[in-house]
């Protein structure tokens, strides 16, 4: 796929672009639920705009743009939110466990554990209990059903992906498909 020239006007259906500016974003993660439809609606020398498309229970890859990303986010029609992020700022995706508060106990409980076999179901228990959190935040957040977000980037185009699930960062030019 070649960005389109800068001097054609131009009005796309993003469910009729051709194959080529189709894709989806996640397909390499085992394990995880990360399979964004995503289309690339416009692309040239000045502008990358793609839109992604995303379902209850899908979670997005932490990443970064060189040059920023402004986006609009549509959780129905008649609630657009517009955000910007700047260049180089790691988003989406999981962030890195932080330490919180239960970390104190969640620490005791792994201490007293008497056998590696207790240690490691504890350790399993305490993950999935992680998990739970995070998606009733994610679920709090905004109103459950599809999101269409329309992610604009700016030269050089530049994404850097650093996500746990992703077994080293990579880093990709032009659209972004997994």
């Amino acid at each position: 796929m070649e960005p389109q020239k800068i001097t054609v006007p131009t009005r796309v259906n993003p469910y009729a672009v051709p194959p080529d500016q189709q894709g989806w974003r996640g397909l390499s993660l085992d394990g995880v639920n990360a399979k964004r439809r995503t289309y690339t609606i416009l692309w040239n020398e000045q502008v990358l705009v793609m839109a992604l498309l995303t379902f209850p229970g899908e979670r997005s890859v932490r990443h970064s743009h060189e040059s920023g990303e402004l986006t609009v986010n549509f959780s129905d029609a008649l609630h657009p939110t517009v955000g910007y992020t700047p260049g180089g700022l790691l988003h989406a995706g999981q962030p890195p466990a932080a330490e919180t508060e239960s970390s104190g106990l969640e620490s005791e409980i792994l201490a007293a554990a008497t056998t590696p076999l207790l240690r490691g179901l504890l350790e399993r228990l305490l993950e999935e209990q992680h998990s739970l959190r995070r998606t009733v935040q994610e679920m709090q957040a905004r109103p459950p059903g599809p999101h269409i977000a329309l992610d604009i980037l700016f030269p050089p185009f530049k994404t850097t992906i650093n996500d746990p699930a992703y077994r080293e960062p990579r880093t990709i030019i032009g659209p972004w498909f997994d």
